[in-house]
C-alpha cells in the first residue's frame, strides 16, 4: 500500500527500516504511552518490528522531505469487543494503532497520514467501521481520535492495561476523512 500526502509517504515498511523504526520506538515515553511495555531493547523492537510486517499491514510514515521514517500505522483485525456488538456484527471493520517520533509530534503529520488512510478505507470499500484504542491517560491520542470524529465505544481491559476503545462508522465520517490522499498505489 502506498499513500502520498502533502508532506508524507504513507507505505509499507520494509526490513531497512528497522533503525529509523528503533531509534522512534526506544523512547521510554512514547513506549508507556503506547503500553509497549515488552519492547525493552533492540532485540524485543527486532522481534515486534518483524511480527508486525509478517502479520499486519503495517505503514510507515516517511517524511518527503528527508526519506526518514518518523512514525507508523497498523491496521489489524478490528477488536474483539466492538466486533461482537450487534451494531457492528458483520460489518467490515478494521482497527488502527499509531505511533510518532515524540520530536514530530504536535506537527500535525499523524492527522494529515490517518486522515489519508481513514479516506483510503472507506472510501474504497475496505471497511464499514475503524477503531481505535488508546490507553488512559493518553491524551493526545484521544485529542486525535476525536478530532478525526472517533466517538467513545466504551473501555476494555488489554494486556494488564485499561484502554479507552473509539468507533468510526463510514456513515458517520462525511468529511472527516478530507482529500489528503493525493496517490494510492495498490
Amino acid at each position: 500500500m502506498r499513500l502520498n500526502t502533502d508532506r508524507l509517504i504513507v507505505r509499507d515498511f520494509m526490513n531497512h527500516d528497522f533503525p529509523d523504526y528503533l531509534a522512534y520506538i526506544m523512547d521510554q515515553e512514547l513506549r508507556r504511552a503506547l503500553g509497549l511495555n515488552g519492547v525493552t531493547d533492540e532485540a524485543s523492537a527486532r522481534e515486534t518490528f518483524d511480527w508486525l510486517i509478517k502479520n499486519r499491514t503495517f505503514l510507515a510514515l516517511e517524511k518527503k522531505e528527508t526519506g526518514t521514517v518518523i512514525g507508523h500505522i497498523c491496521i489489524h483485525p478490528p477488536y474483539a469487543p466492538p466486533a461482537n456488538d450487534p451494531v457492528y456484527r458483520g460489518k467490515k471493520g478494521c482497527s488502527l494503532s499509531f505511533a510518532l517520533a515524540r520530536a514530530e509530534q504536535r506537527k500535525g503529520y499523524m492527522e494529515e497520514a490517518l486522515r489519508g488512510l481513514i479516506a483510503f478505507l472507506l472510501s474504497q470499500g475496505k471497511a464499514d467501521y475503524i477503531d481505535c484504542e488508546y490507553t488512559v491517560g493518553n491524551a493526545a491520542s484521544k485529542a486525535l481520535q476525536e478530532k478525526l470524529g472517533f466517538v467513545l465505544w466504551g473501555k476494555e481491559s488489554f494486556d494488564a492495561e485499561e484502554v479507552v476503545i473509539s468507533v468510526l462508522e463510514k456513515e458517520k465520517a462525511t468529511g472527516t476523512a478530507g482529500t489528503v490522499c493525493v496517490k494510492t498505489n495498490n
